[in-house]
């Protein structure tokens, strides 16, 4: 347990951190670096576990005490990790930001604007409820509403939601997506896809909570009754919960799910539940119907439709109101409504809102170290490509694997070449309204999404994929780092330890690069001798990740172990990168690589510090969710899965045969 002692020594640290910053913004005294260091050492010190022999539970050991500083609530945050607070410290750089006044340019002050209209919304004044009834009141009336009033010949369910998308962008039960061709990068196609309501099932428990919170929300915006509110609630989580049910796949892979037909096949198929041609035309406009479309999850689509057809109209049209309601709905209580219109801003201006605050921390220095470390990561693998190392990788693969890497490239999401006012300049913001704002807002982006049909073919936008991690894009073959990423003090700074920067962003990025190796899908530089040997490796990561319990539930039994392959390869690269600079370094240097306060040396300390990479908490109820959902392991068998593999981790903690985290058998590809 953390002392009390130990906790006001933390603060204490922190209190006179920020009283350097603040007062003076010089933290190149020797003074100001030396209190940062002992900040970082408080901070790494008070998720420690020294309870724990590491060589037993190098997770536990490391991150034993991480839930008493972030704890996850069940009707708060039910998971807590480390990249959700480096997300929510990126978000008070914004709030702090939005509530200063000082913007840089029109652009900027739109989304200043959008915020004060967040922040000044009601629920219960009179103008916000006739915007939003404007909003839904346009597809026709709630039937709960309506009553006996209402009349189910008017209503179409996939028209309705047809031209929800077309104007909205919002995806309910289908979403339509323009994307690059996954098997052909030089076309777009047309998608047919689940809605992103319809993606994550949900424990007993949290359906629970669902229903209650809908049904207060239904009583508080569209004023019914205790009762029909509770009624309501329920009619639309289930009918919510049978969509997801109907949701399988067909493999690990999302080509594996994906099928492309010719339109007119669909409306031959579908014929008896929807015009297929008429709802594509809806949404992209009569004259943009493709010839062909992929679908995603056959199943899926023959599931919702025989649930649709089963489903009372009444319902039916509740659902989607009600879905096309929740992007204007006030979802927080008063004294978070700041923070809440935060995150709210930043969704809807995410690459503008991620440009002008990375502008305001941005470092040559520190954009420098990534490319240098990212140069280093790679340079090691393509030594192992070209060596003795992966010796059962054949000479023709070797070499098609070489060129792939040698193309790879690396970009900080920064947007410097970004065009903001096509983005935004039309967009009209007003301060007093905030529904219309949303508007204003999505429309925007569902024409910028439609226009895709009409230029040249890119990958998906990163902006949508991550907003904290790095990503690799295969269509490009690319990573891309996020700005929040790249805040000074979180995981690395050029004031810490340079094993701290390694084991953090060295193994982020060879994680990513591997991504690009870490399947033999393709088969036109797969040979079949190189697949053979992959395949038996592989195995190994599906029988170890296979046999670790996580709130109960073992981990999937996934064929594929793309992100177990890629964790495994990720550490043994940064810190063979970490040992080579290492070794490089005068004496003084070296002697700079430890903690005052930490026992730790500096091998060691990397090692602590990568594990502290993965410390989460989950809230007891949904660990077996994470576990059975998740193509990631749980954040503590990335850390023990992982080292237990790497022989070197057991070399530096001086680890017996016989200990937990230094199996006999150990996987390996890279």
């Amino acid at each position: 347990m953390v002392s009390g002692r130990f906790r006001n020594t933390l603060l204490l640290l922190l209190s006179v951190f920020l009283t350097v910053t603040v007062a003076d913004d010089d933290l190149t005294t020797e003074y100001a670096q030396r209190i940062i260091r002992q900040s970082k050492v408080a901070e790494m010190k008070a998720m420690l576990d020294p309870n724990v022999a590491p060589c037993d539970d190098f997770y536990s050991y490391a991150c034993g005490n991480w839930h008493r500083q972030n704890p996850a609530q069940l009707l708060r945050d039910i998971m807590t990790d480390t990249f959700q607070v480096i997300s929510k410290g990126f978000d008070r750089r914004l709030q702090r930001l939005m509530q200063s006044g000082k913007m840089k340019s029109r652009l900027e002050e739109k989304v200043q604007d959008f915020y004060k209209s967040c922040f000044q919304s009601d629920r219960n004044d009179l103008h916000y409820k006739l915007a939003l009834r404007s909003v839904y009141r346009e597809y026709g009336e709630f039937p709960v509403l309506a009553g006996d009033e209402w009349n189910s010949t008017d209503f179409s369910w996939w028209r309705t939601v047809a031209q929800i998308q077309h104007k909205y962008g919002k995806s309910i039960i289908f979403d339509v997506k323009i994307m690059q061709d996954i098997r052909n990068k030089t076309i777009n196609r047309v998608y047919l896809m689940p809605s992103d309501d319809e993606k994550f099932s949900k424990t007993d428990i949290l359906n629970i909570l669902e229903n209650a919170q809908v049904a207060e929300n239904l009583e508080n915006y569209l004023g019914l009754s205790v009762h029909l509110a509770r009624r309501t609630s329920k009619q639309l989580n289930e009918l919510a919960r049978t969509l997801m049910e109907g949701l399988t796949s067909n493999g690990d892979a999302i080509e594996d799910d994906l099928m492309l037909y010719t339109v007119s096949e669909l409306q031959e198929k579908y014929s008896s539940h929807l015009n297929i041609t008429e709802f594509l035309g809806l949404i992209l406009g009569q004259d943009n119907v493709p010839e062909h479309i992929y679908v995603y999850g056959n199943n899926y689509v023959n599931n919702t439709l025989m649930t649709l057809q089963d489903t009372p109209s009444s319902i039916l049209a509740n659902y989607i109101l009600w879905q096309l309601a929740q992007d204007y709905l006030l979802n927080a209580p008063a004294n978070q409504l700041s923070k809440w219109c935060t995150v709210k801003s930043r969704k809807y201006f995410d690459k503008l809102v991620d440009h002008m605050i990375y502008e305001r921390y941005r470092s040559a220095e520190t954009e420098t170290e990534v490319h240098n470390i990212w140069g280093e990561i790679r340079s090691i693998f393509r030594q192992h490509l070209t060596g003795d190392k992966l010796d059962w990788i054949s000479n023709k693969t070797r070499t098609m694997a070489v060129e792939k890497l040698d193309q790879m490239k690396l970009f900080i999401n920064a947007y410097d070449n970004e065009n903001f006012d096509a983005l935004y300049g039309n967009v009209t913001v007003d301060k007093l309204n905030y529904v219309e704002n949303v508007q204003q807002l999505l429309m925007a982006q569902s024409k910028r999404h439609r226009d895709r049909l009409h230029k040249s073919p890119a990958a998906p936008d990163a902006s949508s994929i991550t907003t904290y991690t790095p990503a690799y894009n295969i269509m490009d073959n690319v990573i891309t780092i996020p700005v929040a990423l790249l805040q000074p003090h979180y995981l690395w700074d050029s004031k810490y330890p340079q094993a701290l920067k390694y084991a953090t962003l060295g193994f982020l990025l060879g994680h990513e690069m591997i991504h690009g190796f870490d399947n033999d899908d393709d088969e036109t530089w797969w040979d079949q001798r190189s697949r053979y040997e992959f395949e038996e490796k592989r195995k190994c990561f599906q029988a170890q990740y296979h046999e670790y319990k996580y709130g109960g539930t073992q981990l999937p039994h996934n064929s594929q172990q793309v992100e177990n392959i890629a964790d495994n390869a990720g550490i043994k690269l940064a810190y063979i990168a970490y040992q080579r600079w290492l070794e490089q370094q005068p004496p003084e240097t070296v002697q700079q690589e430890t903690l005052s306060g930490l026992e730790l040396n500096s091998r060691q300390l990397f090692f602590v510090a990568y594990a502290q990479l993965w410390c989460d908490d989950v809230q007891s109820l949904f660990k077996s969710t994470v576990a059975s959902s998740d193509d990631h392991a749980p954040g503590m068998y990335r850390v023990i899965g992982s080292l237990s593999n790497f022989q070197e981790f057991s070399w530096v903690f001086n680890c017996s045969q016989q200990a937990r985290m230094d199996p006999e058998f150990k996987c390996a590809i890279y």
